[in-house]
């Protein structure tokens, strides 16, 4: 099964269809679980080619993806004001740095052409990473 991860900037045209990135970094396999690739088996098995496609094939817009997103997060008693689709991505950031991946490898995964659009872009996550990594420093040298 092809998978196509598209960077942010991807956009849908207005024929709805998928436009292929401009930078070709973004353009790029990533790996994931086995959970999700049963999950996303499951699309060929009802003849479907895209996660958001309808059942007619049509894929929504940018603003129909995030209306149902916060239909859920509604049924999830989630409340998050401003939240969308993309806010996934920063999400995945955090998650990714929380549990100590190292930054060239988030790059890597996000298709940013280098490290310093990743720093750049998610300073404010690594500035606060720093700051949890500067206590874990502090409690070793109190160990000695």
């Amino acid at each position: 099964m092809k998978l196509w991860l598209l960077n942010g900037q991807t956009s849908i045209s207005k024929r709805k269809q998928f436009q292929l990135p401009k930078p070709q970094s973004s353009i790029r396999t990533i790996r994931v679980n086995d959970s999700l690739l049963e999950l996303l088996s499951q699309l060929k098995k009802n003849n479907q080619n895209s996660v958001f496609a309808n059942s007619s094939g049509q894929i929504p817009s940018q603003a129909g993806i995030n209306k149902v997103l916060h239909i859920h997060l509604k049924e999830s008693n989630i409340d998050r004001i401003g939240f969308h689709f993309h806010s996934l991505r920063h999400t995945h950031v955090a998650l990714l740095l929380f549990k100590g991946v190292d930054l060239y490898a988030i790059s890597k995964r996000l298709g940013h052409s280098n490290m310093t659009i990743t720093a750049k872009t998610y300073a404010y996550m690594l500035d606060e990473y720093k700051a949890q990594q500067d206590d874990i420093v502090e409690e070793i040298l109190d160990e000695i």
